[in-house]
Order: structure tokens, then sequence, then C-alpha cells
């Protein structure tokens, strides 16, 4: 029996739709439904504690007194005896320079 390229082309191309669908269902279920990373496009001015992820994200995770203005989530870590605070964002690109 002879297959014509044509229904091999159309083929290969269901099965790697197929394959997209169920990566995707996969990745949305590990992360949960609804519940996508918060990316912030800015950037710091600067971070010591700088974390990286394999996506190419990072997250400065240093504490300070005065979170940098693109911050758009600071959160309270140390109240007593001085308030210092923490950006959570997760940001693309690369950290800037460690700060003075």
């Amino acid at each position: 029996m002879k297959i014509s390229s044509t229904v091999v082309v159309i083929l290969l191309l269901l099965q790697a739709g197929l394959a997209m669908v169920i990566f995707a269902d996969v990745h949305a279920t590990s992360v949960g439904e609804g519940m996508a990373i918060d990316i912030n496009p800015g950037k710091l001015k600067c971070c010591s504690n700088c974390n990286f992820s394999f996506s190419g994200l990072y997250t400065c995770d240093d504490v300070v007194k005065k979170c940098d203005p693109v911050c758009k989530s600071c959160v309270v870590v140390k109240t007593y005896p001085l308030k210092e605070v923490k950006c959570t964002d997760t940001f693309i690109g690369i950290c800037e320079p460690p700060c003075k």
C-alpha cells in the first residue's frame, strides 16, 4: 500500500498539534489553573541577592528599607526595630549591578 507524501505531512502535523495540546495541559495543571506568574517588565536599579530561574526570569531577594519604584509587590519582612521590605516580583532579563 502506497501512502502519498501529502497524507504523511498531514498526519505529522496532526501528531505535532496533539503533542502541543498535551504538553500545554500538563503545564497548566502543574502550575495550577489560573495561577500565572506575574512578570514585571521593569528593571531594578540594583540587586545584590539575585535568584535566576531556568526560564530566564529572576527575583531579587534583597531586604531593604524601601522598595524600588518599579516593584509592584513589596512585602514587609521585618517590623522591629526597623521596618524592612522585599520586592516579590518576578522580572524579565538579568540582574542589574549589586547594590552599594
